[in-house]
């Protein structure tokens, strides 16, 4: 399996932005040591929930560190960036990375979010297919081509010279959706894009991804692409591990009924009354397939879609349950609720070293030769060696 490690801890308020920001910085670098296919970060503005706020500032912090790790943002919400901008900004990330980016987009978005940053009431999923065709368009373009015009719905503009930076790979970087409609996980599949899923219980988790599977093969893409794609595709679960399950139904009590109770006011603007243990909620078992994203879910329905509790034993299992059914990733979280960083590390930690051997956790190969452009060729993955010539 390719497991990545999710940061997307929640503050309490100012007092804990810088922290926040550090200890991901901490653990991006802990678990490209420790054998993650990835470090995943995400987009989000005014909550609390994600404070470094940008995918691509934390990106440009961590990149150059990581000697094994891909970097990837799950997501950049499209509602929010300007096409030329966002490709100049995927290209600095795809350089720092050599390569071994996955930029995943999001082309829904919250309302009231976007509004505060000016976004009108016009815009749609359209307008972010609009804005993912021109950067495609614009990182199409050389130096020599002539001015590309482009417009959406809501923005115009000409692009009379190039994208600064040039990216790695030739064409451009790595990019997929964020998304949870069959719709779009069928078009990523066509286009040879990977996904990134949100939170399922297994048998929906199943479906999706026999969804995209199903394109990806009809596509008839090349090899590397189609290994590529499978590998950088995922579905997020919150990991809750300890040594007995006993004492990991303990640690859920007391780590997801906060966060439970967080994403269900966010999705439905109610409060969940479902008092029973998380445990229970567990055990009362939900038949067929959970969507939490798209439906007004029940608290079983959530814990079944969004978490893996036990020990290294029972969580690998239920892990290995989802690679089974042609789950090739899984975008693991230790942060969640209220932070706790001293759980998180334990957490982290004994996944790290108990779980990652028996699913057999791998890493994900850089682009080949082929696959990366004539000016970067003879580089090399490392960084560059300008410092050495000052040593």
């Amino acid at each position: 399996m390719y497991i990545g490690c999710f940061l997307g801890p929640t503050g309490r308020g100012p007092a804990d932005d810088l922290p926040l920001i550090d200890f991901c910085y901490d653990m991006a670098l802990a678990a490209d040591k420790a054998g993650f296919a990835l470090v995943n970060v995400g987009e989000q503005h005014f909550t609390g929930y994600e404070p470094y706020s940008s995918p691509f500032m934390m990106g440009a912090q961590v990149a150059r560190h990581l000697e094994r790790a891909w970097f990837g943002t799950t997501v950049v919400n499209l509602a929010y960036h300007n096409p030329i901008a966002l490709a100049e900004q995927a290209n600095l990330i795809d350089l720092l990375t050599r390569g071994k980016c996955f930029i995943g987009l999001s082309t829904g978005h919250l309302p009231f979010i976007a509004s505060q940053w000016g976004v009108p009431a016009s815009y749609s999923k359209d307008v972010a297919l609009q804005r993912i065709d021109v950067a495609l368009r614009a990182w199409a373009k050389e130096p020599g081509d002539k001015p590309l015009a482009w417009r959406t719905d809501l923005e115009e503009g000409v692009l009379a010279l190039r994208i600064m930076p040039v990216g790695y790979r030739k064409e451009h970087p790595v990019i997929g959706f964020a998304t949870n409609t069959d719709a779009t996980i069928s078009h990523a599949g066509t286009q040879g894009w990977p996904v990134a899923l949100g939170r399922y219980n297994l048998a929906e988790a199943a479906r999706k991804t026999a969804v995209y599977r199903a394109a990806l093969d009809a596509a008839g893409h090349p090899d590397d692409v189609h290994t590529q794609c499978l590998a950088l595709s995922s579905v997020t679960k919150a990991i809750v591990i300890a040594d007995t399950d006993e004492e990991a139904w303990e640690i859920a009590e007391r780590q997801l009924r906060g966060f439970m109770n967080f994403t269900y006011s966010v999705a439905t603007r109610r409060t969940l009354e479902d008092t029973r243990s998380m445990k229970e909620l567990w055990d009362d078992t939900v038949d067929g397939p959970v969507d939490i994203a798209n439906s007004t879910f029940t608290a079983p329905e959530w814990i079944q879609a969004s978490a893996i509790v036990g020990s290294p034993e029972t969580v690998a299992r239920q892990l290995l349950e989802y690679a089974d059914a042609g789950i090739e990733g899984i975008n693991a979280r230790f942060v969640y609720g209220d932070f706790d960083a001293a759980e998180a590390w334990r957490g982290f930690n004994l996944f790290a070293e108990k779980v990652m051997p028996l699913v057999d956790a791998r890493q994900i190969p850089g682009p080949a030769p082929e696959r990366i452009r004539p000016e970067h060729l003879g580089t090399g993955a490392g960084h560059s060696g300008l410092a050495e010539l000052f040593q």
